[in-house]
């Protein structure tokens, strides 16, 4: 199991307001005061990540080694086939929701 890191980063009050703000949450007191600490830690091993060596690893493979890529070729589909991918229908129409 990794050991927990020295704490180096600090989350303010502020910031977690501005966040929350951001993210349209509604916090109490103590809401964010854990998320404040949980910020912290979460920053503090992205710091800890800074410090490793990885002068030693490997390249990454190039675009063209990787076995899970393939061309992108154009074929031809039908409404039939859009409809059998969408995960909500209603007849020959795509369901979605609402945006007004």
């Amino acid at each position: 199991m990794p050991r927990k890191p020295e704490p180096r980063a600090s989350v303010d009050a502020r910031q977690v307001e501005r966040l929350a703000d951001l993210s349209r949450l509604s916090l109490t007191p103590q809401e964010a005061e854990r998320f404040r600490g949980e910020l912290s830690t979460i920053l503090d091993y992205f710091a800890a990540l800074d410090g490793v060596d990885v002068s030693s690893a490997p390249e990454p493979a190039a675009p063209e080694e990787q076995p899970w890529q393939r061309e992108d070729v154009a074929a031809p589909s039908t409404p039939d086939d859009v409809l059998r991918c969408v995960p909500e229908k209603k007849g020959r129409y795509v369901r979605a929701p609402r945006v007004f």
